[in-house]
């Protein structure tokens, strides 16, 4: 045994003597390869890392919105990037465009959505949607973008005592900017920084910001309720400077051009008995009764006589369909009728605290649907050849 281990040292130290001993050229050569070899695994690992991000597997978020879509077909449209966020529990069966958030200290804002763009107007608001659609942060963060002056006169250093505003048009900016920081911190914040910055750093157990429908509860005051002054400063100082510049920014990347592009649902009603005659329904009250997320039926801008007839003079506009399609869809007079505008939105401040949702037709074809999750679609129409009554 001892002569084998002999045997084997000797021959380790031949070889080592042999590769020391080797021309200069042959080192040259080997060690040229072994740094090529280095070479190429450095970029494979590079190259996966790009594929990583191509495909939005890295760690940072886009602020470009995400379709999703229901899974009528299993698929999923995604606007302006290539990364796809799966689908939770509650948007299963809607479609929905999803802002993802800057960082995780906020949660993406989530709207309702018809054809990949945003819907407005009358909502399909569904059993325990209201755990995935964050509509007011959506529209705190649009109204944060075309406010933009009056947030040049928020107070970043102490909390605006409103007994002290009387007549004073920049403290009233500032007491605005401050409840609205409030209102907007609330929805949008991440479970986590919500009891950091509204939770009273003395409470017992972690806070209850959620209602029995799943919404977030309101929030009375910044550092939770019952503290004093003092907490609640700090707590508003505290989170301006770390996120004020953030939601800035975040805002900045709505409505880039200054208008956006977006469906108006309007709730109509079968007016009148099936017309065996024309063919069809008569349907009326267009922008008259509905709910208004974002877009109120007022300020609705018409332009040619159709759209001044169906806004102005409350006529109605006959939607043609056969008997036998009727007969199935047995519509009588004030059952809901939902009808869709593809229309372009123009943001117009009034004054420093409030903004008209102006909007006009970016599309001359409008649609008609049974329901309000519109899945049931019974026609479509060119408004500028539809025919109108009173």
């Amino acid at each position: 045994m001892i002569i084998t281990k002999n045997i084997k040292s000797s021959l380790v130290v031949m070889f080592g003597m042999m590769i020391f001993l080797t021309p200069i050229s042959a080192n040259a050569q080997f060690f040229k390869k072994l740094k090529k070899s280095i070479e190429d695994k450095a970029v494979d690992a590079a190259s996966t890392t790009t594929d990583k991000i191509l495909n939005g597997k890295n760690d940072k978020v886009s602020t470009a919105p995400v379709v999703k879509s229901p899974p009528k077909g299993e698929t999923t449209t995604v606007q302006n990037q290539k990364k796809s966020i799966g689908a939770g529990a509650d948007d299963q069966n809607q479609e929905v465009l999803r802002y993802p958030a800057p960082s995780k200290d906020f949660r993406d804002v989530v709207i309702q959505a018809h054809n990949g763009l945003p819907r407005y107007g009358e909502l399909h608001l569904k059993r325990d949607s209201h755990k995935l659609i964050t509509n007011k942060a959506y529209q705190s963060l649009l109204e944060m973008r075309f406010l933009e002056e009056t947030f040049n006169d928020l107070d970043k250093t102490k909390l605006t005592k409103h007994q002290n505003i009387a007549g004073d048009l920049a403290m009233k900016n500032s007491e605005f900017s401050q409840h609205h920081l409030l209102i907007l911190g609330k929805e949008a914040l991440s479970d986590a920084k919500l009891q950091e910055y509204f939770c009273g750093a003395n409470a017992q157990v972690p806070c209850n910001f959620y209602n029995s429908a799943g919404e977030r509860s309101n929030v009375s005051h910044w550092g939770g309720a019952g503290n004093n002054e003092f907490a609640q400063n700090r707590s508003y100082t505290g989170f301006v400077k770390s996120y004020f510049d953030t939601l800035k920014n975040w805002s900045q990347s709505f409505y880039k051009d200054g208008s956006e592009v977006a469906y108006y649902v309007a709730k109509g009603l079968v007016a009148e008995k099936y017309d065996f005659k024309e063919k069809g329904y008569w349907i009326g009250n267009l922008f008259a009764i509905g709910g208004a997320f974002i877009l109120h039926h007022s300020n609705f801008m018409a332009y040619t006589d159709n759209e001044k007839g169906i806004r102005h003079q409350r006529k109605k506009i006959f939607l043609p369909m056969d008997a036998d399609k009727a007969r199935a869809y047995n519509l009588n007079p004030r059952s809901p009728v939902f009808v869709v505008f593809k229309v372009r939105v123009n943001p117009k401040p009034t004054n420093t605290r409030n903004i008209t949702w102006e909007y006009e037709l970016e599309s001359p074809i409008i649609e008609f649907y049974k329901d309000v999750a519109l899945t049931d679609k019974m026609g479509e129409m060119d408004i500028n050849s539809a025919n109108l009554k009173h």
